[in-house]
């Protein structure tokens, strides 16, 4: 976006000393500082979300920029957890032996939790905060960079840290952060992957992967 911003200040002052339309460096500098005015109203214009969901659905951003993905959604989080959870306690003793290499998780094992999603799109960056379902817990996003390189689809790629202000078990820990990489399905849906150092140290951390779809 900043790369945009550049060629939209020099492009116009490269078009009037083309044509003529300055000769001096003065009329450069006067012509830069009004373009450069003419902009910064402009990105602040923007920077309401309103204005920038009008821009991108007359230019048609959908096609070109990227789908548009603010608003409320709702995410399906399966984990790894269930077979992490079994090796530890076959580890400790408090379980029958368990090899994860050959015995798989069980449809009662299945770890599947859901969450409400707040994805909030600015000018120069994305946001998304999700909250597990009955919990305190909250995760937000520290970067978020939206990727398309065609043919492939669209791609979100995050780091995010979550917080839970509640005790947890030895097990677990209170803070800890994690990535995950979504692509945009043709029918709206985010599909991905996600990872995290919870517990790293102690050789827990989990992994899974989630399904967001948009609230109607």
């Amino acid at each position: 976006m900043l790369t945009i911003l550049v060629a939209l200040v020099l492009a116009p002052v490269a078009i009037l000393v083309g044509f003529d339309g300055v000769q001096t460096p003065a009329d450069i500098l006067k012509w830069s500082s009004r373009i450069v005015t003419l902009l910064t109203g402009l990105t602040l214009l923007l920077s309401w979300t309103p204005a920038l969901r009008f821009l991108h659905w007359i230019t048609l951003g959908r096609l070109w920029w990227f789908p548009w993905l603010e608003g409320e959604w709702r995410a399906e989080i399966r984990s790894n957890w269930p077979k992490i959870e079994r090796l530890y306690k076959a580890a400790n003793g408090n379980g029958p032996h368990f090899d994860a290499l050959t015995e798989p998780v069980t449809d009662a094992d299945a770890k599947v939790t859901g969450a409400d999603v707040r994805i909030k799109v600015g000018l120069f960056e994305i946001e998304i905060e999700i909250v597990p379902d009955g919990t305190e817990r909250c995760s937000t996003t520290d970067y978020v960079r939206p990727s398309w390189v065609k043919p492939a689809r669209p791609k979100l790629s995050y780091v995010y840290t979550q917080v839970d202000p509640l005790p947890v078990a030895p097990t677990d820990t209170r803070t800890h952060a994690g990535a995950g990489i979504v692509q945009v399905m043709s029918n709206g849906e985010l599909r991905g992957e996600y990872w995290t150092n919870r517990k790293g140290e102690n050789g827990l951390n989990t992994s899974g992967t989630i399904i967001i779809r948009r609230v109607a």
